[in-house]
């Protein structure tokens, strides 16, 4: 996803969870997120919108991390958080250097954030929509609002390029193979849009590659944004096909591969 289009996406995504938000029963349990509210949600996603903003302008992660305005009713709090990271965004040339979580050199500019934080935005927005019953939690999951397919499938290469790295530093007591286990390459393809990737860990790290690669165990198919939630643990992986070695497509799919 280019730096313009991931800015109008989080724009729209922004947008999309603060009318979910607003319309919100706010004591709703969360099913993804075991313990919280959307109450907690929306706190949780607000103080992160406020965090990457900081960290993309700044160049440096803020201390002491941001807090909740409570005096403020949450839909109205929220507001002005998605207009911060939103605003300032918008405001920096893609290659602004920045601070990121990310050990790539190439994350540490303001066009990482966009991107992050419109997968940020639209996971928790599924969040959200699940805690209300508008987007079911097992079976096929059809349509996002504020969601296409090939906004998705860029989330597919996210959890890949971003969040698997990110989970072997932050499981750095275990093996990497016991973190992301495709010792062996593993196809990933969309159904619904031309997207495919195959991944493989290499000496330690995650190696992703645009297509199907020769040499391949295994291929995990279903619609983009089936695939990408469910890497997310947000959709049901059974609705996704596996060809080749099932039980290393499962695996994958089962792995934390994201926080």
């Amino acid at each position: 996803m280019d730096d313009d289009l991931a800015l109008a996406a989080l724009g729209t995504a922004t947008s999309a969870m603060l009318a979910t938000v607003r319309a919100a029963d706010l004591a709703a349990a969360v099913p993804s997120c075991p313990g919280w509210s959307v109450t907690d949600l929306v706190d949780h996603l607000g103080r992160v919108h406020l965090w990457a903003a900081h960290s993309a302008r700044e160049g440096a992660p803020p201390d002491p991390y941001p807090r909740r305005d409570r005096d403020q009713p949450l839909g109205d709090w929220y507001a002005a958080c998605a207009e911060s990271i939103v605003s300032t965004l918008a405001g920096l040339p893609p290659d602004h250097p920045s601070w990121s979580f990310s050990a790539d050199p190439a994350h540490r500019t303001a066009g990482f954030w966009r991107r992050r934080q419109f997968h940020e935005t639209t996971v928790h927005h599924v969040d959200a929509l699940q805690a209300a019953g508008r987007v079911p939690v097992s079976g096929p999951v059809g349509q996002v609002p504020g969601l296409t397919p090939q906004e998705a499938a860029d989330g597919v290469a996210e959890v890949f390029e971003v969040m698997a790295p990110r989970s072997l530093v932050r499981h750095a007591d275990r093996a990497p193979l016991e973190v992301i286990p495709a010792p062996e390459p593993i196809a990933l393809c969309c159904t619904d849009i031309e997207a495919s990737w195959t991944v493989r860990m290499v000496e330690g790290a995650v190696v992703l590659v645009d297509g199907v690669a020769k040499g391949g165990v295994a291929r995990v198919s279903g619609p983009a944004t089936q695939l990408y939630l469910s890497l997310w643990h947000r959709a049901d992986a059974a609705e996704l096909s596996a060809d080749g070695d099932e039980a290393a497509a499962r695996r994958l799919l089962a792995a934390a591969l994201v926080p």
